[in-house]
């Protein structure tokens, strides 16, 4: 396939945004904030003026993103035509505002896939099945539905992707990701603390132990400044351990529809372990260390959810931790096929 000679970062960023353009503009046309995404009617106002005052904790601290999407609105890039946001320019909310928060959001996207691509690339050397990778982020279900709108997601999980880079090479460069995700998306953080923690245990190694000390401080800077200069009383119960130990032994939840929002959210996951279940029956290895990972971070998003109260919001939570699901997805995909290959030769050969 011609396509996969394209060389070099930029090439693989332009044919990635050429694949997202379609889901960019269907979004921007045809999108709604209000039943998608209304958490956009609280950054609206970071996005226009950097102003927390009218933000409430924590999204009042999602800034880093913010900070770009503003500078976009300041170039004056817009381009107007009908779509299903025209109706809150009644409300006051500016539509270019809408349409940058998209535009960024869309390089976000494709910026991402490219990262994905490096980091399979790098470890298993195949080409396709990185182009692949990154395939599976920009189509995934929760790519569309959380990291297109105009929210926080797509920054947030691009961060966390080059956490990912500099973390698989061992670099104590995962400093600037961790402070920028300070300002971005604190449940990251704790996903950071719990891989370091585990891959710690697992190798005994001092990078993975001062990774996880550097994942801690950073959360704990973020919860002290939550608590403080960013403080709110709207939503401060959700960080409240009475109230999360009260939630979690009591939950207030439909767990039916908790399960179908989930599997919504989580197709890859679930496709994950599909393929995991396959190779296990027919006496393959897997990744041991990544299966345990995500496994423990699905339990871990889950008592988050409903101790928190966050409704059915865990599918949506865990799909910010979606690299690594499409790294171990990836590995055990070639795996299969490789198996496919290698019963077709000696059917052939019978």
């Amino acid at each position: 396939m011609r396509f996969m000679q394209i060389s070099g970062f930029g090439g693989l960023l332009l044919l990635y945004l050429a694949f997202a353009f379609p889901l960019f503009y269907f979004v921007y046309k045809f999108g709604d904030p209000e039943p998608l995404a209304h958490d956009y009617f609280q950054y609206y106002h970071l996005f226009l003026g950097r102003d927390v005052s009218q933000v409430i904790a924590p999204h009042n601290m999602r800034l880093a993103g913010a900070f770009f999407v503003h500078f976009i609105y300041k170039l004056n890039l817009f381009y107007d035509t009908a779509c299903a946001a025209d109706k809150y320019q009644s409300w006051g909310f500016l539509k270019q505002i809408y349409f940058c928060a998209i535009f960024f959001n869309w390089l976000c996207i494709a910026l991402t896939s490219t990262l994905i691509y490096k980091v399979l690339f790098t470890e298993i050397q195949h080409r396709l099945y990185a182009f692949i990778g990154g395939l599976f982020y920009l189509l995934g279900f929760g790519t569309i539905f959380y990291c297109m709108m105009p929210l926080t997601e797509a920054f947030s999980i691009l961060v966390f992707t080059v956490f990912l880079l500099f973390y698989r090479k061992k670099s104590y460069w995962i400093f600037a990701p961790l402070c920028v995700l300070i300002f971005q998306r604190e449940y990251l953080l704790i996903i950071t603390a719990t891989l370091c923690l585990l891959d710690y245990f697992k190798e005994k190694k001092l990078y993975y132990f001062w990774a996880f000390v550097l994942s801690v401080l950073a959360f704990a800077v973020h919860y002290g400044l939550r608590k403080t200069i960013f403080f709110t009383a709207h939503l401060d119960y959700h960080s409240n351990p009475s109230f999360m130990l009260h939630h979690f032994m009591e939950p207030s939840i439909n767990i039916l529809e908790y399960l179908r929002q989930l599997a919504l959210g989580l197709n890859l996951f679930f496709i994950y372990l599909v393929v995991v279940l396959v190779l296990k029956k027919r006496g393959v290895s897997i990744d041991q260390q990544a299966f345990k990972v995500l496994c423990i971070l699905f339990l871990e998003v889950n008592l988050i959810s409903i101790a928190g109260g966050h409704g059915n919001n865990a599918g949506r939570y865990f799909y910010l931790a979606i690299p690594l699901v499409i790294f171990a997805l990836i590995k055990e995909i070639k795996k299969l096929v490789e198996l496919g290959r290698n019963n077709s030769s000696l059917n052939g050969i019978n």
